[in-house]
């Protein structure tokens, strides 16, 4: 795949952040939290909130687990899996470093825990 300018990985993390942004979004909402309520929980400004659900920001992953600890999901669960297409796709590798981190995270956790 060639990129020129930049543009397929600047898409692929488009896409990537907007998934996060949905996902985050839902599990406020499931959680019953506004997003200033969510803000104040996790130690962010409710503009940050905004821009994350937005897709417009991409949280760093301390961010992640922060927003994740106040809705009382787990951080993998914001995360897109690498399964899910067109996420995998030329996905940066820090990126996808995060999201095989973290998911290998929540797996053994599962497995420990008796919920696989």
């Amino acid at each position: 795949m060639a990129v020129i300018a930049g543009s397929v990985v600047d898409d692929v993390e488009r896409v990537f952040n907007a998934e996060i942004g949905r996902r985050v979004r839902a599990a406020r909402v499931d959680a019953k939290l506004t997003q200033e309520l969510l803000a104040r929980k996790a130690g962010l400004t409710r503009g940050s909130i905004t821009n994350i659900e937005s897709g417009a920001q991409a949280p760093p992953p301390y961010r992640l687990v922060r927003l994740a600890s106040a809705m009382r999901v787990d951080p993998a669960d914001l995360l897109p899996g690498l399964d899910e297409p067109p996420h995998v796709n030329g996905l940066p590798e820090y990126l996808a470093d995060t999201v095989a981190s973290l998911a290998s995270a929540a797996s053994e956790r599962r497995a420990r825990d008796g919920q696989v």
